[in-house]
This record gives structure tokens, C-alpha cells and sequence, in this order.
């Protein structure tokens, strides 16, 4: 079901149902940062299909983490610990990234899980697929500089 509630970013709204590029109609919000919003869509004509992710970010002189995240995501498409990106366009005075819609974060897992915390094992085999992933972007020429881990208290 699609909320026909204007979802605004800063000097722009997106509206459940509009059209973005000239195949994803957006279905709601993701996420909002200060640089730029997540939305969910669905390719046009194709209500079944699964859902795409879309990120927009104002397009102004200085502003390059969009342009740079493509440029890093078509740099390790072939990688499975990273989305594919289906397109990228201009859309008002916005650009965007459509990829793979992927799934839950792992804060949102383990605050969901009973005990709200993960197996020694469901750790460690993160921990390795971190540091796969983090390997793939240095064979590619890239090194991330700001790779920590972060305590969040339960809300």
C-alpha cells in the first residue's frame, strides 16, 4: 500500500507514487540523513516486483558522497557483501542511486532478537564478513578511514 504523504528533504518533497527517473515510483522513507534521504520504490508497471532502494541527494558544488558511493559501488559490483546498482540519474535538482533494497541492519536485528544481543558464532561470522568486505574495497583501490565499532545503548 502506497502513503500518499509528501516526504520532504531539504529544498524538495517526494510524493508516494511519483515517478522517479523513468521506471521507480516511490512507495515510502527509508531513512534521512543530513545529506540525503532513502526511499523505497517498486519499478514502474511491475507492482509485484521486489522493492529498490533510492538514494537522493541534493545536487550542489562540493556535494560528491553520492557520486563517490557510485563510483565505489560499480567498483566492487561483482561483490556479494555489497548492492548492486541498478541506475543513476537527475531527478529535480537531485541525484540518485537506485540498488538492491537489502535488508535490516544489525542493531535493528538484536533489538528484535529476545535476548537483544547475538551467538558468539552469529558474531564472529560478521565479524569475518566485515572483514571480507572491507578486503574488496581495498583490492579495488579503495580504504575506508573511518572503520570503528560503535556502542549503542538499548532505547
Amino acid at each position: 500500500m502506497i502513503n500518499k504523504n509528501p516526504i520532504s528533504v531539504q529544498h524538495g518533497t517526494f510524493v508516494a507514487g511519483e515517478l522517479i527517473g523513468n521506471n521507480f515510483i516511490v512507495e515510502s522513507i527509508l531513512a534521512v540523513g543530513s545529506n540525503c534521504i532513502v526511499l523505497s520504490a517498486k519499478p514502474k508497471g511491475q507492482p509485484q516486483a521486489a522493492s529498490v532502494a533510492i538514494k537522493i541527494s541534493e545536487e550542489k558544488v562540493g556535494r560528491t558522497a553520492l557520486a563517490t558511493e557510485t563510483t565505489i559501488l560499480q567498483s566492487v559490483k561483482i561483490n556479494k557483501h555489497f548492492a548492486r546498482i541498478i541506475e543513476s540519474g537527475h531527478h529535480k535538482q537531485f541525484n540518485y542511486i537506485v540498488t538492491q533494497l537489502l535488508g535490516s541492519n544489525l542493531r535493528d536485528l538484536a533489538l528484535h532478537h529476545p535476548t537483544s544481543t547475538f551467538s558468539l558464532r552469529t558474531l564472529l561470522k560478521f565479524a569475518y564478513q566485515a572483514v571480507e568486505a572491507i578486503q574488496s574495497l581495498h583490492q579495488v583501490g579503495f580504504v575506508h578511514g573511518s572503520v570503528n565499532a560503535e556502542i549503542h545503548n538499548k532505547p
